[in-house]
């Protein structure tokens, strides 16, 4: 897509297409100069978990904020790279969930502290189904100024999302759940 040849012109021409179909469905500002880009292409859900976590959690530290809220109910791209980052100095705080898989916007505020740097909750659980109050949860973390996280990978295409009416700072998802082009 980088390349000046036909071939790279089109492929370009179809990543602009498709960033800018993204960015409509889910609710996303353009990219513009002074807010950065906002779309990026991963491999995959477990990849864009891994680097939004990990850039999010980097970009902070410098901060002192060093703390992680998190579920014990993630996915194990969440959950991993989460205990890469406690290797690493990071804390890391795991929500419980109650019986049907949910946690509250109310554990999460409670477990919010002075160097909290980014929580990161599951949209919807792909073993279960929960979908957690993601809209109640992205108000915490921008009353607390806190970086919001969500793996929406099973929720994308079953459940309306809006990253600006529901505080998401960062969302992953997965192409391939939803018949995108590889």
């Amino acid at each position: 897509a980088s390349s000046i040849y036909k071939k790279g012109r089109e492929a370009r021409l179809a990543m602009e297409n498709a960033r800018h179909q993204i960015e409509k469905a889910l609710g996303v500002k353009e990219s513009r100069p002074d807010y950065g880009v906002e779309i990026y292409f991963t491999s995959g859900g477990s990849e864009a978990d891994n680097w939004a976590i990990k850039g999010a959690a980097k970009l902070m530290a410098p901060k002192g904020k060093k703390h992680i809220i998190t579920t014990v109910f993630e996915h194990h791209a969440v959950l991993h790279t989460c205990a890469a980052l406690e290797k690493e100095g990071f804390e890391v705080t795991y929500l419980p969930v109650d019986k049907d898989g949910l946690v509250t916007a109310q554990q999460v505020e409670d477990a919010i502290r002075e160097d909290t740097a980014l929580v990161t909750i599951m949209y919807a659980n792909n073993e279960i189904g929960t979908v957690q109050p993601i809209a109640e949860i992205g108000a915490v973390c921008k009353k607390h100024g806190v970086l919001f996280h969500t793996d929406a990978v099973q929720a994308i295409g079953n459940v309306e999302i809006n990253v600006e009416e529901q505080n998401i700072d960062m969302l992953s998802l997965s192409g391939h759940k939803i018949h995108a082009q590889k």
